[in-house]
C-alpha cells in the first residue's frame, strides 16, 4: 500500500481535503505533497491597542501556519503563511476575506475561475463557494472571517 492508498483508507478518495497530523507525518516515509497540515495557533496573538507588525510576525513562522492576530467584534483577523496548495473547501455560513501582504495568492473557484492576487490586493470569497488557495512561493496573507469559523472549511 502506498502513501496515497493509506490516506484514502483513512480519509476517503478526496486527497486534497485530507489533513495529515505531524505525528502521522513522522511515520510516513513519503507524504503526498498535496496534503498539508496547517499549524493553527490557539487564542489571539495580540490584544486591543497592541502594535501588530505583520511582516515580523510572518517571518517568525514557516509555511502552513495560521494564527488569529486579533478579534474585532464578531470577526477575527488571521495571519496565514502559505507555500503550495491548500485543499478544496467551503464555509457554509461565513464569507472569507483575503489580503496579500507579500507573495502571490491564487484562489481557485470550483467551476474553473481563478483569481490571482498580488501584494496589497484583496478579494472576498462568499459563503458556500467551494474554493482552494494556493501560492507558487512563500506568501503572507491576512484573512478576516467570523469568529469561530474553521480555517480548514466545513
Amino acid at each position: 500500500m502506498d502513501v496515497a492508498d493509506a490516506i484514502r483508507a483513512f480519509a476517503g478518495d478526496a486527497l486534497d481535503t485530507a489533513v495529515v497530523e505531524p505525528e502521522a507525518q513522522s511515520m510516513l516515509s513519503e507524504c503526498d505533497r498535496r496534503v498539508h497540515h496547517i499549524e493553527l495557533a490557539e487564542g489571539e496573538a495580540f490584544g486591543h491597542l497592541e502594535l501588530i507588525d505583520v511582516p515580523t510576525e510572518a517571518a517568525a513562522h514557516e509555511p502552513w501556519f495560521n494564527e488569529t492576530l486579533a478579534r474585532v467584534n464578531d470577526a477575527v483577523v488571521r495571519l496565514g503563511v502559505i507555500d503550495g496548495e491548500f485543499h478544496w473547501h467551503k464555509h457554509d455560513d461565513q464569507d472569507e476575506f483575503f489580503l496579500v501582504v507579500d507573495g502571490e495568492l491564487l484562489i481557485d473557484i470550483a467551476g474553473g475561475e481563478t483569481i490571482t492576487l498580488g501584494p496589497h490586493q484583496a478579494c472576498t470569497v462568499p459563503r458556500g463557494v467551494v474554493h482552494r488557495t494556493r501560492s507558487p512561493r512563500r506568501t503572507t496573507i491576512v484573512m478576516v472571517e467570523a469568529a469561530g469559523v474553521s480555517p480548514t472549511g466545513d
